[in-house]
């Protein structure tokens, strides 16, 4: 995808996804350098409020320098307004690797969580949060994948090999209604950020749901 002559490498995976969105406005966040430092930036351009935005960022942005561009994105979208009700939907635009097309992921109810916090710290602080759940910490890192702080795993474990792991460790309570939680470290890229949160909202091992809250943190 492009804007005004500027290339979006958009991020690229193996998730299926919607291949259609109607009545939709562009929003893109290029790769930037500016001097010494690379930058996203957001071009909002000509984004209505009645209409689900289609967002298409730069795979090879990190976390850390796309963070404050999301935190613009859904304050805007879900800014209340005469001509918009807050609830407006926001999809992230991606090239499905399987059937080689553009593909759309609904990301509207994600929620970015403070990011000095990674959810098992936030949980410690804020115990009644979310009550009713056996809650699971899935961090994931670079080179390296955590669950709740003990259980380890390659990077380049296959997110099926990944989510068959997490059912085997979750299976021991299986009559406990579970929540996961996915952290991404800062230094990750988007395009892995968001492979792992397409598969893991499309997935989930049983009695367990994904939660819209979203910790991106500073290992």
């Amino acid at each position: 995808m492009s804007c005004k002559q500027k290339e979006v490498k958009v991020p690229v995976n193996d998730n299926p996804g919607l291949h259609e969105v109607w009545n939709n406005s562009p929003v893109y966040v290029l790769r930037t350098i500016d001097g010494q430092d690379t930058i996203a930036d957001l071009k909002l351009g000509q984004t209505i409020s009645t209409t689900k935005w289609l967002v298409a960022i730069d795979k090879n942005l990190t976390m850390k320098q796309l963070l404050p561009a999301l935190k613009k994105i859904y304050k805007k979208r879900r800014k209340v307004s005469l001509h918009s009700d807050g609830k407006g939907e926001v999809y992230f635009a991606y090239l499905d690797s399987v059937q080689k097309k553009m593909s759309f992921v609904e990301t509207t109810k994600m929620d970015l969580m403070p990011d000095f916090y990674t959810s098992g710290e936030y949980f410690k602080q804020y115990s009644k949060a979310d009550m009713g759940y056996e809650k699971w910490h899935l961090y994931i890192y670079p080179r390296k994948i955590v669950l709740n702080d003990s259980i380890k795993f390659n990077s380049y474990v296959s997110k099926n090999q990944l989510l068959d792991s997490l059912a085997y460790y979750m299976k021991q309570r299986d009559s406990v209604q579970k929540q996961l939680y996915l952290n991404f470290d800062k230094q990750d890229d988007f395009n892995r950020f968001l492979d792992y949160y397409t598969f893991f909202k499309q997935n989930s091992p049983a009695n367990t749901k994904t939660s819209s809250k979203i910790f991106i943190f500073t290992p």
